[in-house]
């Protein structure tokens, strides 16, 4: 589910500007490097230290922070809640390779927007970034389960009902790709990514592949 307030990517015209929190220098810039490459998103700042967090987040006012979950000398994820405070319009995701029922539970109560683990696809990572900017909450499939299996925090009617891969699917979908395409892209058979598509039809209320466009862009997930 979208919030009705948030702008989406269709009425989206500057790049969304991210910050990345992450004690590990190399995975940070190996992010950062990803995300530049990407259109319609700019890589403000990168914090490496507990104690740069809430003075980068602060000053820079990134529309996005994606924020590890463990750093020597302090916790981020509540220096980042500490700041964020005051920046109503910053999203917040976390970005770990320990999605632990306590670290869900704490996400949810920071507020956190989309919870993904290091194990995605790049492209992912990308995808949820956008649909986190159109007003939707995202899981990794390991962190939707868990939260099926009864981790408490967070509101199951605003989580969108799309899983990440199949998050991906459709916006290739709706940028026009056909089933080959979209299956050399992705690194999966026709076979699955037919799957993937039926299911997201299924799961959006979409008769078609056209109709299951219509839904993305309007969704804010892709530009018309």
């Amino acid at each position: 589910m979208a919030d009705e307030t948030a702008p989406s990517n269709a009425q989206r015209r500057e790049p969304i500007r991210v910050l990345l929190i992450d004690d590990h220098k190399v995975v940070a810039e190996s992010i950062g490097t990803l995300l530049e490459t990407s259109d319609g998103i700019e890589v403000v700042g990168r914090v490496f230290s507990p104690d740069k967090i809430i003075s980068s987040i602060t000053g820079i006012k990134p529309d996005i922070v994606i924020c590890d979950l463990e750093m020597p000398g302090g916790d981020p994820l509540d220096l980042a809640a500490e700041a964020l405070r005051d920046l109503p319009d910053t999203k917040l995701m976390v970005l770990t390779a320990y999605p632990t029922d306590a670290h869900i539970a704490r996400a949810a109560k920071a507020g956190v927007r989309a919870f993904l683990t290091k194990h995605e696809p790049a492209e992912t990572i990308v995808d949820a970034i956008h649909a986190v900017m159109s007003g939707h909450i995202i899981f990794s499939d390991d962190v939707r389960q868990r939260i099926a299996d009864g981790t408490e925090g967070f509101i199951e009617s605003k989580v969108l009902k799309l899983s990440p891969r199949e998050l991906t699917i459709v916006r290739l979908v709706a940028q026009g790709m056909t089933t080959p395409q979209i299956a050399e892209k992705v690194f999966r058979s026709p076979k699955t990514v037919d799957n993937q598509i039926s299911s997201a039809m299924g799961k959006t209320g979409s008769a078609n592949r056209v109709e299951l466009s219509r839904w993305a862009i309007r969704e804010g997930l892709v530009q018309a």
